[in-house]
């Protein structure tokens, strides 16, 4: 509401306060005589175009961001526009309604100015042919009608009547005498002027309130129910007049705390919510770079015209900062031309780079540009550049591409930028380490490097890995199903368990595409992750599983990947976490039995564990891992008590959970995940029970382990085993 309006209604209230009728006319003529502003709103309009005018090109942005950025800037421009027109418009309107109540209020303080008054009068020649008497006062002069049998009487005895005057202010504000009676002896005699009738007060309209509400809803595209930094949230508000009178001039207003790097508009404006209509409008979170980890909080307040506004929200929310990517050259193959897999001087070979995001955020626009060194050719249509878009965090792409050397060249100096759009993420001038004469991997033998990271980001598949490989999509996503996944591969104070980091990335597929689980649902820790705090946040009572999965429908999945160990005595059993010591199990390990005495505790449908892990106190390579290096049995394995647990474990007590190199897994998990991608479906009813996939990776584990001179029978603890895990 702008100043002037403000003012208005202040002289609506005091009006009634003002002693004089004349004062109070006057002020509201002022009023009247002011006409409608709209600098006030066009200087706002004005600034906000003005920040978004003429956008520069950044140092790190594309062509097509810039494009983009300017045509969303020319949006916002008609957007701009189109909320002032209607807010001006709905202020021009306003300003005329209450110069209406002014002008009401104005003629009605003229009526109420009309009055009678005794005035002494000059009388003047009589008008016999119109029998008529002239009276005069200073301010006006009357035409008293008298009958011409009266008139000699009036003339004599002028001096003992009274003129009685009526007058009334007009809308100058000066006074109009209206009509004058002449009150005397010979009785009373009206002038030919006559005062008009007074208006009919006009019917005062009660205001007929609305009854506003407002809900609010949060939507961010990853899907994590967080603001990450370069995402863009949609705040939809949306306004619902449940009365039976109109909300004027509704608008809302934001204020954030907590969120650096994160821009929005200031304001919504929503204008008119007519009775029983809604309205939506929708405010853009925008986080840049910059954006931190935390909790942000958006204050939301409403106003409308005549007090009778929404009530006020707040909005919590998360906010995460930029998860970067990290590229970089994960590994080379080749196809020569003699098929002995090495490069010599004049052959023709085709070369096959795998570049892998490594890290926790999207690449984009990723463009692999290639630098040949002296004397070596492109052959064919080839091209030094490689447009691979944006790259997911775990995701890789290779780059083909074929060369010829010529055959004085002595060395090969080949070297690969990795150009990203944001400039900092890129890399420059990675060696590709090929040699002359040196034995390679053909392009079909390709994996992963085997680079570490702190990152929980999936490994890449090697191409002759088939489990990591078209793992299908069962069905819809369900989202009563929940998932942990625990896999550590490296550990603080013990040897590591090979592929068990890699074990865990690779089941997170299946969780999610095989069993349906929701990536919101999904809870994964790796190698460092994985402490003994976290253990407890999973497993303890009213930990993240106790709160989460308590519904009577839920179904929970549990897949671990480490080192498990027995106590000194072999009576207990226990979990290693990443700063565990297999020594002091007790106290810095989770005891195996604890967990399954709290998971039956939750009111789930269902819980499921996969554990590929032993207890003999050694590792997959068979290395002793406690202090005095000697194996100690577990004396029994310890048994889940509730019927809705079942747990498949790897092996028995007294067997070692071994490692697959071929396939580059653990041995339980690789025929795991094989017989949960379908092969487990013996009778093929397209469903896969408990009894059915512990048969098929019992049978499988048992005979690939003596391929590799082991004995180890995985074990399935179940009350029912005919419960389905897999159904499409």
């Amino acid at each position: 509401m702008n100043k002037q309006t403000c003012m208005i209604l202040v002289l609506l209230i005091y009006g009634s306060l003002i002693g004089s009728v004349i004062d109070e006319a006057k002020a509201l003529r002022t009023w009247l005589d002011t006409p409608f502003s709209a600098t006030a709103l066009e200087a706002e309009r004005n600034q906000k175009l003005k920040q978004i005018q003429n956008p520069v090109k950044g140092e790190f942005e594309t062509n097509a961001m810039f494009e983009q950025r300017k045509k969303d800037a020319e949006a916002n421009k008609a957007a701009i526009q189109r909320e002032y027109a209607q807010k001006i418009a709905d202020a021009q309107a306003l300003h005329e309604a209450y110069l209406a109540k002014l002008r009401q209020r104005f003629n009605q303080l003229l009526d109420s100015s009309r009055e009678v008054l005794t005035r002494q009068g000059r009388l003047g020649k009589y008008n016999a042919e119109n029998q008529r008497f002239p009276v005069s006062i200073p301010e006006h002069s009357f035409q008293i009608t008298v009958p011409i049998s009266k008139g000699p009487e009036v003339k004599d005895n002028f001096s003992s009547y009274e003129l009685k005057v009526t007058r009334q202010l007009n809308q100058n504000l000066e006074w109009d005498y209206l009509e004058a009676v002449l009150v005397g002896p010979g009785g009373s005699f009206a002038s030919t002027d006559k005062a008009p009738a007074l208006d009919q007060a006009s019917p005062v309209l009660a205001l007929i309130p609305p009854d506003l509400s407002a809900t609010v809803s949060f939507r961010e595209p990853s899907g994590n129910q967080r603001l990450d930094a370069e995402e863009t949230a949609q705040i939809t508000i949306t306004i619902m007049n449940r009365g039976k009178g109109s909300g004027n001039m509704v608008e809302a207003s934001f204020e954030l705390l907590d969120a650096p790097g994160v821009s929005f508009a200031r304001n919504l404006y929503f204008g008119e919510i007519k009775a029983g209509q809604s309205l939506s409008k929708t405010l853009q979170l925008v986080a840049g770079m910059d954006t931190s980890d935390g909790q942000a909080t958006l204050n939301i307040k409403f106003t409308e015209q005549n007090g009778f506004p929404p009530d006020d929200k707040v909005l919590l929310f998360d906010t995460l900062a930029l998860q970067a990517p990290e590229l970089y050259i994960a590994d080379i193959g080749i196809d020569d031309f003699s098929g002995n897999n090495k490069i010599e001087p004049g052959e023709p070979v085709e070369v096959t780079v795998r570049v892998h995001n490594l890290g926790q955020g999207r690449a984009r626009a990723v463009v692999a540009e290639l630098n040949l060194g002296e004397g070596v050719f492109f052959t064919g249509d080839a091209t030094s550049s490689f447009a691979l878009g944006d790259m997911d965090p775990g995701e890789y792409q290779d780059v083909n591409f074929s060369i010829l050397t010529n055959k004085t060249t002595s060395r090969l100096d080949l070297r690969l930028d990795l150009k990203e759009s944001r400039g900092r993420f890129s890399k420059a001038d990675l060696p590709l380490n090929l040699a002359f004469n040196q034995v390679e991997r053909t392009a079909d033998q390709l994996v992963i490097s085997g680079k570490d990271t702190k990152l929980a980001t999936r490994k890449v598949p090697a191409l002759n890995i088939d489990i990591e490989q078209d793992i299908p999509q069962r069905g819809k996503t369900r989202s009563k199903r929940w998932g942990v996944i625990f896999g550590i591969e490296t550990y603080r104070n013990v040897p590591p368990v090979r592929f068990a980091k890699r074990d865990a990335e690779t089941m997170r597929d299946y969780f999610t595409n095989v069993l349906g689980i929701p990536a919101a649902n999904l809870y994964i820790k790796t190698n460092e992750e994985a402490s003994l705090g976290e253990f407890k946040t999973i497993f303890d009572p009213k930990g993240w599983l106790s709160k989460n999965a308590r519904d009577k429908d839920s179904e929970i999945f549990i897949y671990f990947s480490g080192h498990g160990v027995p106590s000194p005595d072999g009576k207990q059993a226990y979990l290693l976490p990443f700063d565990g010591n297999p020594n002091y199990a007790q106290n810095t390990a989770y005891e195996l039995e604890q967990i399954y005495q709290n998971l039956g505790a939750i009111q789930a449908k269902s819980i499921t564990m996969f554990l590929d892990s032993c207890f003999s106190g050694a590792n997959r390579d068979n290395e002793i891992i406690l202090a005095d290096a000697r194996p100690v049995f577990l004396s029994s394995a310890p048994e889940p008590s509730a019927p809705h647990l079942a747990v498949f474990s790897a092996s028995s007590g007294s067997q070692i959970s071994s490692a697959w190199s071929d396939m580059q897994h653990g041995l339980f998990s690789y025929f795991l995940m094989k017989g949960l991608k379908g092969e487990a479906d013996a009778n093929q009813d397209k469903s896969i029970t408990q009894q059915e996939l512990h048969s098929y990776v019992s049978d499988h584990v048992n005979s690939q382990a003596r391929r590799l001179g082991r004995e180890q029978e995985p074990q399935l603890q179940s009350a029912n085993p005919a419960r389905g895990i897999v159904q499409w």
